[in-house]
C-alpha cells in the first residue's frame, strides 16, 4: 500500500487523502503548513538526502467545496448498509455480500441509492426477479442516499488504519 497523507482544509476539515508526490508538491509551492516537530511523518529517501513529509497537512487558505454527490457503487452500497443483509440481517464480508435491486431492473428498477441494497446470496436468490412484497420479504432499512459527510467519516477511518500500519 502506498504511503498516504491526510489533507485538511484551513478550518481543519478533511478534504482528501493524497499520495506523497502530491503532498511534496504542495509543500514546495508553500501551500500548506508543515510541522516538522511532529513525530508523525513519512521519511522519503532521495539520492542526496532524506526528506520528512508529515502525515497530516493543513492548507494555508480555505477551499470552499461544492456539495458532492457520491456514486452508488458496489463498495459504497456495502458501506452504507454496514455489510449487513437488508433482508435477514446477517453480517457479511466482501466475498458473501451481493447487491440486490429492490425493484428488479426487468420491472423498471434503476441503479440508484434508493433501489440498491446489500443482500446475502441466499436472500438475493430467494427474492430473484420479484419485488420484496412479491417475495414476501421485508427490508430491515429503507434504502436512501447518504450524506457526503458519511464518506468523509469513512475516509478518515481508512486513513487511521493505514497510519497505524
Amino acid at each position: 500500500m502506498s504511503k498516504q497523507v491526510l489533507l485538511l482544509n484551513f478550518d481543519q476539515s478533511p478534504i482528501n487523502v493524497i499520495n506523497l508526490n502530491k503532498a511534496y508538491k504542495l509543500i514546495l509551492k508553500n501551500k500548506v503548513y508543515v510541522d516538522y516537530d511532529s513525530e508523525e511523518f513519512h521519511e522519503v529517501k532521495l539520492v542526496a538526502n532524506t526528506i520528512k513529509i508529515p502525515k497530516i497537512l493543513i492548507l494555508k487558505y480555505y477551499i470552499k467545496l461544492p456539495n458532492k454527490k457520491v456514486a452508488p457503487s458496489r463498495r459504497n452500497i456495502f458501506k452504507r448498509d454496514a455489510y449487513c443483509c437488508q433482508y435477514c440481517g446477517i453480517d457479511l464480508c466482501d466475498g458473501t455480500a451481493t447487491i440486490d435491486h429492490v425493484t428488479p431492473k426487468s420491472k423498471g428498477g434503476s441503479a440508484s441509492w434508493t433501489n440498491l441494497v446489500t443482500s446475502c446470496k441466499k436472500c438475493n436468490l430467494h427474492k430473484s426477479n420479484r419485488t420484496p412484497k412479491e417475495a414476501n420479504m421485508v427490508l430491515k432499512n429503507k434504502p436512501k442516499e447518504p450524506q457526503y459527510g458519511f464518506f468523509i467519516e469513512s475516509m478518515m477511518i481508512a486513513f487511521k488504519r493505514t497510519k497505524n500500519a
